[in-house]
């Protein structure tokens, strides 16, 4: 599926969970790889973030790097990268927390926004959905995320 997208100019979104080595077909065909720090570290063998990102970018284009309330870090091939804070809320549960943070990212990039302003937005997704208990259930709604951003 990601090759057939790649191959006609769909941009390819890929959250590496549960981490594991990945094939270099599909990181070939992907365009954007978001993994959560612990995920970026286990594909690497690097734990440090910004080091990980430069790793990572030798086989994709663009990283968004997760790192839970201390927001994540986004490089691209040939730029520094850049660091996005987290809105600072009280967890009551982060089981949906990477998944409400990709699929919003995902919306974000899609309707044309920039990252610098994607980024800020999946993350007031993320920030919502860690206040509320369960995973689904716990995902807002557009007009939230809207709302808190």
């Amino acid at each position: 599926g990601a090759r057939a997208a790649h191959r006609h100019g769909v941009r390819t979104v890929l959250p590496p969970a549960p981490a594991r080595p990945l094939p270099p077909d599909l990181l070939a065909a992907t365009d954007l790889l978001v993994p959560n720090e612990h995920e970026a570290a286990i594909l690497t063998g690097v734990a440090e973030p910004r080091a990980a990102a430069e790793t990572l970018l030798r086989q994709v284009p663009e990283v968004v790097i997760t790192l839970g309330a201390a927001g994540c870090l986004h490089a691209v091939r040939g730029a520094g990268p850049r660091s996005f804070p987290a809105p600072e809320v009280t967890a009551v549960d982060t089981t949906a927390a990477g998944d409400t943070f990709v699929g919003a990212l995902a919306v974000a990039l899609g309707e044309g926004l920039p990252m610098d302003r994607a980024i800020p937005w999946a993350s007031a997704a993320a920030a919502l959905s860690v206040q509320r208990p369960g995973a689904s259930t716990s995902m807002p709604y557009r007009p939230e995320i809207d709302s808190a951003s």
